[in-house]
């Protein structure tokens, strides 16, 4: 009975720590991924931002149930110290181990290792490390900033400890041996540091991608967007492009598109919010009663009125009618027009992506399209992609937001041929005349066939304004670009990239508010 009872509290001490990771940290993905973020911050590599994540808070947890169930943790944290010693031989005993278990002993003022087996430098990372989690324990806010002070004084200790399994990345961020198989724990965790915290290098929360959290992408209703990428277009907005890849790798994210599609929708995100109304009379509104006289419309005769002044009705004189004025105007809201988005992905519009940065004349293209993709379809409206270079990707009119990322995100990198069939047939199948929105510079190869498609376009009653990279402004003074801007177009020679944005939001708001 004894024994039995031993087991009940072994397993009731272990599930206060799995539930407390749960309601209390990192308890949801948001919470996660900063702190993921925090200690990828603090300078290890993503590979060991999990164990930074869970070492952090393994200690912040189990010393906040300590609080309640003191004897419990202690016994338990004895017993499973012990059973590690026993299986593994005093001088085998890993670095890292050591210092997990001094750091208990700190925090809870307890000795579990003889005082011989710990080193000066071990036990001084083992003090910094709980005085971050010690000071201003209960204040939550702090818990990046001390997972990112964590990771700089224990990131040389987890690559000495913690080898990287010989493996290579693909490009969407799975770890893989060189054979080609997956490899789902890329590391070489010491065994008594597994045995005693279990897999440190796990990533919580991750098992609700792997069951499908995030969702059939293309089969959603519009604006439908999952909890994680929620989460993750939050922490997007506070950190680089590559420490955001990342943590989504290690999230369970393996699509390159699919987490640029959250960063640029994030970082689109408001550059493009207004509202558009229309002035409308709400009606005539009674002021005050006067003469009805012969040869005023019979209608606006008031019986009432009339036999209210005299119960005798004289024309003229005991007849009345109502003085009216215009009531105040209502603002109503205005059906947006459609958009078409006409994006050059050619060698010369080029993406670079460098360490933390993401730079190119395509990278700002993508900001500018994502602001105006997300205000249309936000409200109600409907929008069609074209990405071309020497072949064309499309997307026809719809409203789910996901299709249309992806479309703009399939970067090609060859020649540019104006997709002037596609965008023809594109503009035939719109329910009303829409805007559209071309992004290129002035390398088509085409020119003169896309002048016509630009004439017929505008012919059907479409709205076109055009933005050229680094075009050259006396082309615009040629006779066939003048006939267009006469017939309402409008074309943008684009010198400084990062005036494009404002650009194409300024123009956006302008032909909305007209109509």
């Amino acid at each position: 009975m004894h024994l039995d009872q031993e087991f009940l509290d072994y397993f009731f001490s272990l599930s206060l720590h799995e539930i407390a990771h749960y309601v209390y940290c990192p308890y949801d993905n948001l919470t996660n991924l900063r702190l993921l973020a925090s200690a990828i911050k603090g300078g290890v590599s993503k590979n060991y931002a999990p164990m930074i994540v869970n070492i952090f808070s393994d200690l912040l947890i189990d010393n906040r149930t300590h609080k309640k169930f003191n004897d419990l943790m202690d016994w338990e944290l004895r017993i499973t110290a012990e059973q590690a010693l026993q299986d593994n031989k005093k001088n085998q005993i890993s670095k890292l181990w050591k210092l997990m278990v001094r750091c208990y002993e700190i925090l809870w003022n307890i000795n579990i290792m003889p005082k011989t087996m710990i080193s000066d430098d071990l036990n001084k990372l083992a003090v910094k490390t709980c005085d971050i989690i010690l000071k201003n324990y209960e204040d939550e806010s702090l818990w990046e900033k001390k997972v990112q002070k964590i990771a700089k004084i224990l990131k040389d200790l987890l690559k000495e400890e913690c080898s990287l399994a010989n493996t290579v990345e693909d490009i969407g961020g799975k770890s893989r041996t060189k054979n080609g198989n997956n490899y789902e724990n890329p590391f070489s965790i010491p065994n008594d540091v597994l045995e005693t915290f279990g897999d440190i290098s796990e990533v919580k929360n991750i098992d609700m991608i792997k069951s499908g959290d995030s969702g059939n992408k293309k089969s959603r209703g519009p604006g439908e967007i999952s909890d994680i990428e929620n989460a993750a277009e939050e922490i997007a907005q506070d950190i680089d492009c590559k420490t955001f890849l990342d943590v989504l790798n290690l999230y369970g994210m393996n699509s390159l598109n699919e987490k640029l599609g959250i960063w640029y929708r994030s970082r689109a995100k408001n550059l493009l919010r207004f509202n558009f109304f229309e002035s409308k009379q709400s009606g005539a509104i009674p002021i005050y009663p006067e003469t009805w006289r012969i040869g005023d419309p019979l209608e606006e005769l008031d019986p009432v009125q009339t036999l209210l002044t005299s119960p005798t009705i004289i024309p003229n004189i005991t007849t009345r009618k109502w003085s009216h004025q215009d009531g105040p105007s209502q603002r109503i809201t205005k059906e947006l027009p459609d958009m078409m988005i006409v994006i050059d992905s050619s060698g010369s519009m080029e993406w670079n992506f460098k360490r933390k940065k993401i730079s190119g004349r395509y990278h700002v293209s993508l900001l500018a399209a994502f602001a105006a993709l997300h205000y249309v379809i936000n409200n109600g409206s409907h929008v069609s992609a074209i990405n071309f270079s020497n072949r064309v990707i499309k997307t026809n009119w719809t409203n789910n937001f996901y299709e249309i990322e992806q479309t703009l995100l399939k970067y090609i990198g060859q020649g540019t041929t104006l997709p002037t069939r596609t965008m023809l047939q594109m503009a035939k199948t719109a329910d009303r005349p829409s805007l559209i929105i071309l992004i290129s510079d002035l390398e088509l190869y085409n020119w003169e066939n896309a002048l016509k498609t630009f004439r017929t376009l505008m012919q059907m009653g479409h709205t076109l304004i055009a933005f050229f990279i680094d075009g050259d402004e006396e082309v615009l003074e040629q006779e066939d670009f003048q006939e267009l801007i006469a017939r309402g177009a409008k074309f943008y020679c684009i010198n400084k990239m990062k005036d494009l944005i404002g650009l194409v939001i300024s123009e956006v708001e302008t032909v909305y508010k007209k109509q």
